[in-house]
């Protein structure tokens, strides 16, 4: 037994290791994450259950979380037509953190997206989920109207030196702004910033307070 034990601990160990390590996200502005979503949603969190596997002795965590999430029509800022008329939903995620499961908190408010597969609604740690109380004026704004606007356009990442350099070639340069990113991910251009086509067709930045003040506080430029 103690054997049996030791054993179980080495694996929750090495589970809570992997836990840390292996679910790697790309820095994506919540724009970029909006319009790739095929729903996005404000929801409340109103039951979490949890999928084992059949011989549930032998795999000790959930294979599955399936969270059902409460939400009014007016509170659907992308994929209506997949919804339907309930005010009800099942968002199912990985059960496993290192496998970019995601985790919600009974009874708190959500924005959510994801994506629809075989009829059956899934996000992960790598979609777009914030605690709606988190959210800038900016980015509540951003999902009612001007992420949207903004889909024709790409927000493109880049670091130091390379953000001088050529757009990659799978990039149309009019069609894509450059977010001069730190490793916050949660910067100025993630809080007040919208990329918008202006009436040619070329995106840029769009020009607001809020971006400014901010980017001049940070020491940053718009590009």
């Amino acid at each position: 037994m103690q054997q049996y034990n030791f054993l179980l601990f080495v694996l929750l160990t090495v589970l809570c290791v992997r836990a840390a390590h292996s679910c790697m996200c790309d820095i994506t502005h919540p724009q970029n994450k909006f319009c790739s979503a095929d729903f996005v949603i404000k929801a409340t969190i109103v039951r979490e259950d949890l999928e084992f596997a059949n011989n549930a002795d032998d795999i000790p965590f959930p294979l599955m979380k399936n969270y059902t999430v409460q939400y009014k029509n007016t509170d659907i800022y992308k994929g209506s037509s997949l919804l339907g008329s309930s005010d009800t939903l099942v968002i199912k995620t990985s059960g496993t953190p290192w496998n970019c499961g995601e985790t919600f908190t009974l009874n708190k408010e959500y924005v959510i997206s994801g994506f629809v597969s075989d009829g059956e609604f899934f996000t992960n740690h790598c979609q777009w989920n914030p605690e709606y109380l988190s959210l800038k004026p900016h980015q509540r704004r951003g999902l009612r109207h001007m992420y949207g606007q903004g889909c024709g356009c790409t927000v493109h990442y880049c670091r130091g030196d390379a953000c001088d350099g050529d757009f990659p070639k799978s990039l149309n340069p009019n069609q894509a702004c450059i977010w001069p990113g730190s490793y916050n991910t949660n910067d100025c251009y993630a809080k007040y910033g919208f990329c918008l086509p202006d009436v040619v067709g070329v995106c840029n930045w769009k020009q607001n307070r809020m971006l400014r003040g901010c980017l001049k506080k940070e020491g940053g430029v718009l590009p």
